[in-house]
């Protein structure tokens, strides 16, 4: 299919009306993005996209999951998001008043927020963003109570 006609069908899904400025900021970075992708480029981020694809949820079970989600209108029908939760009903949600399809351009401090949170559990560990030995013996020790706790009141 010819670039003007995959561009077409990605710019049909973006939000249009009235917008708040940094939602339409966000928007117009991904066109000035999309403007830039080659034919070839596209039709493979395209394909990776809409390609059938499933992680079986009890094969990362033990793995913490945060789930974000807007409550604005975005890709996503209510139908998968509701299909998300119960396949992972562990998993934290994170909800976004608003952010449309990308809520990491036009609320990147909120979204932020929510990914040190959900990276907080990892410090000290193997997993940390940052290498445990930058990280101080009393640091380390207030993380290890904290999880303690936060588990135990899990189990409650």
């Amino acid at each position: 299919m010819p670039a003007f006609m995959l561009k077409k069908i990605v710019l049909g899904n973006f939000a249009s009306g009235p917008l708040d400025p940094e939602m339409a900021d966000g928007i117009d970075f991904m066109v000035d993005r999309l403007e830039s992708l080659g034919q070839s480029e596209l039709a493979s981020r395209l394909t990776l996209n809409c390609q059938n694809s499933y992680i079986e949820p009890h094969k990362i079970r033990d793995i913490p999951v945060t789930i974000m989600d807007v409550f604005d209108q975005s890709a996503l029908s209510t139908e998968a998001k509701e299909e998300m939760y119960k396949l992972y009903p562990n998993g934290r949600r994170a909800h976004l008043k608003t952010g449309g399809n990308f809520p990491y351009l036009c609320r990147s401090a909120e979204v932020n927020l929510y990914i040190q949170i959900h990276l907080l559990q990892f410090h000290g560990t193997r997993y940390a963003a940052i290498d445990p030995s930058m990280v101080s013996a009393e640091e380390l020790e207030v993380q290890r109570i904290s999880l303690h706790s936060s588990s135990e009141q899990e189990e409650q």
